[in-house]
């Protein structure tokens, strides 16, 4: 067993002294997730790695020196829910160096990104071309492909999309050995066609290192499948319900996505506009004192017969269901014009910068925790409720904690259900009341079978995985094929 002098100095022969920390401010500031003071577990040391201009870098000899000692190794990228903290010490591994959009393919529509390049660096560049991901991940810059291919990263588009997962059609990644494989469209790469399907005449391979949370590898370049898409094309409205309505919310939803008539519907409550219209950034007399639930909605349509033919189906249904139409939301926290601090007016639902909600919120009720999972449209009502009751039970349903929702609804008919409570982190009382919430919503949730993705599943207990049967022990024992000395992010997937 190696001393940690002695991991340092062979790291640092690796990658240089420039980039090897083990300072314990860095270790705390990488440590930092989206719940911060939730996580405690801190790294050995933190390791930096950076490509060169053709895409060469060191994570391979990293990864040889760490499987040979049996060092455990997490890579990190931006902030997250906790899927990176390194649960058993061992080397964090920076990502984000090695951040090049190494091609933009126009004609055939793809881009290759190595694996700590941010979704909003991709689009960039794809916009350049008339080009998007149809998925467009959240909270800016922060957010890098790695991550969101190896934990199930969702975004706006989910409704006619799927996850960032599904748009994937090649992946290179680097096994505990420091072999390298390349699977998909990326197994093509060196042909004279290239990457063009993620189809190719083996057994498709993809879906080990999705939602794998780097236990199995770790990502260094990713190929994702675009679309043509222009701003001009993506039209907002917002729909209001009554808390009794919340049924009327499902049925609304499940036409709306099996009709195919919407790209996009996020689902929040009024928890997240209470600070914010406190604020004076809404005007509360243009929404009605009623209105509990928020149906932020986007229609994709690049002509007026398209969008007048949606436009009318969206409307009819809201309607039949009793929602209220709010310009209101529609104005100040959508669309282009609140996206001055965004990303050149796409979609992002005005969550950051000075007059966005999160940062409202922030500024009078602390930081924010997520319990983030899946559940089918049909139990949202069922679901909220728990959720209700257990906050309510734990003494955070209240201004202070802005316990609100925020929700993706995804084309597979379900809800990526994200519940916020922000707390005090420097309050013990108020991380044991966070803690309590959390384990209420551990237990009525994996009883009803949820799919979760944040945070990290080890946090969740063994019944997610174990209700997976023989489909659970066949992962495990890939795990064994792949990583024997179980050095890759030991602990996320069992």
């Amino acid at each position: 067993m190696l001393s940690l002098d002695q991991i340092v100095e062979r790291l640092t022969e690796i990658v240089g002294a420039r980039f090897v920390s083990t300072n314990p401010i860095d270790k705390i500031n990488y440590q930092h997730t989206l719940a911060y003071g939730a996580y405690k577990a801190l790294p050995d040391v933190i390791v930096r790695v950076e490509s060169d201009h053709e895409g060469r870098h060191v994570v391979p000899e990293i990864l040889r020196f760490a499987n040979e000692h049996k060092i455990p190794i997490v890579a990190k990228g931006g902030v997250g829910m906790g899927i990176s903290s390194p649960l058993r010490g061992g080397i964090l591994l920076d990502m984000l160096g090695m951040d090049k959009i190494i091609e933009v393919n126009p004609t055939l529509h793809y881009a290759i990104a190595e694996g700590g390049a941010s979704v909003y660096s991709i689009h960039y560049a794809l916009r350049r071309h008339g080009l998007m991901l149809p998925n467009y991940g959240t909270y800016g810059s922060a957010v890098v492909i790695g991550a969101m291919v190896s934990k199930g990263g969702i975004g706006y588009g989910m409704t006619r999309y799927g996850w960032i997962a599904d748009l994937v059609i090649g992946l290179e990644v680097v096994l505990a050995d420091g072999s390298i494989v390349r699977l998909g469209a990326l197994a093509n790469q060196e042909t004279e066609f290239g990457p063009f399907q993620k189809w190719v005449h083996i057994p498709d391979l993809l879906g080990l290192f999705t939602l794998s949370a780097g236990s199995l590898g770790i990502i260094s370049k990713v190929c994702l499948r675009a679309i043509e898409g222009r701003r001009e094309w993506l039209h907002d409205y917002c729909y209001t319900f009554r808390r009794d309505q919340l049924e009327n919310v499902q049925r609304a939803m499940l036409q709306l996505v099996k009709g195919e008539i919407v790209y996009d519907i996020h689902f929040t409550d009024r928890w997240q506009y209470y600070w914010p219209m406190e604020e004076g950034l809404y005007n509360k007399a243009a929404i009605p004192d009623d209105a509990w639930f928020f149906l932020k909605t986007i229609i994709w349509a690049r002509e007026q017969d398209e969008l007048s033919y949606k436009e009318k189906r969206m409307r009819s249904i809201y309607q039949q269901q009793g929602g209220h139409e709010v310009e209101e939301i529609v104005q100040k926290a959508m669309g282009e014009k609140p996206q001055q601090h965004g990303l050149h007016g796409w979609p992002d639902y005005h969550i950051m910068g000075p007059d966005g909600w999160c940062s409202a919120i922030v500024r009078h009720a602390g930081m924010f925790a997520v319990t983030s999972k899946m559940y089918p449209i049909s139990f949202l009502k069922e679901m909220y409720d728990l959720d209700e009751a257990a906050k309510r039970e734990c003494g955070l349903w209240n201004p202070e904690h802005s316990p609100q929702h925020d929700s993706y609804v995804t084309r597979d008919l379900a809800v990526k259900e994200e519940y916020f409570v922000f707390y005090n982190p420097y309050d013990d009382d108020d991380l044991a009341r966070l803690r309590r919430w959390m384990g209420k919503v551990q237990e009525f949730s994996n009883r009803r079978g949820v799919v979760w993705t944040a945070p990290t599943l080890s946090t969740k207990g063994s019944y997610p995985y174990e209700r997976l049967g023989n489909a659970y022990d066949w992962v495990k024992q890939i795990k064994q094929l792949l990583d024997p000395n179980n050095i890759l992010n030991p602990g996320a997937l069992s």
